[in-house]
């Protein structure tokens, strides 16, 4: 995700660094890490949201681990993982090829 947001503002890299961490705590506190209510409001009223947020997806999967007898949750959650890595490194890369420099 940091390089797909990286390759897509062209900014400074303070600035990057700033919406990366903004970005990342966002997702946190959306998925429960600052506060357990938050995760479950979340899922209460925008289930997509935490479909799609990788934080959630992390500590979904680790409760899943603690809570249920069967891997299946904690291999859906690993697999969405993994399609949203592909998607940000499709990104990155669709981005970094329009990309020109001078001395090519």
């Amino acid at each position: 995700m940091g390089v797909a947001i990286a390759t897509l503002i062209k900014k400074s890299e303070n600035v990057k660094t700033g919406i990366i961490i903004s970005v990342t705590m966002f997702g946190c506190f959306l998925s429960g890490m600052m506060g357990i209510t938050m995760k479950y409001i979340i899922d209460k009223n925008l289930p997509i949201l935490n479909k799609i947020n990788p934080a959630s997806m992390i500590t979904d999967g680790f409760y899943s681990l603690y809570y249920y007898d069967t891997l299946d949750r904690y291999i859906f959650n690993i697999a969405s993982l993994l399609i949203f890595a592909f998607i940000m490194i499709f990104i990155s890369y669709i981005s970094l090829r329009r990309q020109k420099y001078d001395s090519i």
